[in-house]
C-alpha cells in the first residue's frame, strides 16, 4: 500500500538530553573542591601556599561551572566563549601589571 518511513533516520535531529550522571559528578567534584579549600584554611600553613592553592581550586571550579553547568562545551557558544576568554586575558594582564607596579616582582 504505502511505504513506511523510519522517522528516526529522516526526521530532524534533536539534541540528545544529557544524563543526570554528568551533573551529579560535577556537583560532587565542586563540593570536594570547596571542602579541600576549607580544609586548607583550617589546617593553616603559610599564606604563600594556601592563597595560591585556593586560587587554583577556584579556577578549576570556575571551569566546571562554565563547561558543565553553563554548557560552554556545546556548539553555538563561540561568541560568549570569546568574551569570557578576552575578559580573563584582560584580568590576568591587569593583575600582573598591578603586581609589577606595586613592586611585587
Amino acid at each position: 500500500m504505502g511505504q513506511q518511513i523510519n522517522h528516526t533516520e529522516t526526521g530532524p535531529k534533536h539534541h540528545k538530553p544529557e544524563g543526570k550522571k554528568r551533573h551529579i559528578v560535577a556537583f560532587i567534584v565542586s563540593i570536594i573542591l570547596t571542602a579541600i579549600a576549607f580544609l586548607a584554611v583550617i589546617l593553616g600553613g603559610s599564606n604563600a601556599f594556601v592563597i595560591p592553592f585556593i586560587i587554583v581550586l577556584g579556577i578549576i571550579q570556575a571551569g566546571f561551572q562554565l563547561y558543565i553547568w553553563m554548557h560552554m562545551d556545546q556548539k553555538g557558544h563561540e561568541l560568549p566563549e570569546l568574551g569570557i576568554y578576552t575578559g580573563l586575558l584582560v584580568a590576568v594582564v591587569t593583575v600582573i601589571v598591578f603586581a609589577y607596579w606595586m613592586g611585587g616582582y
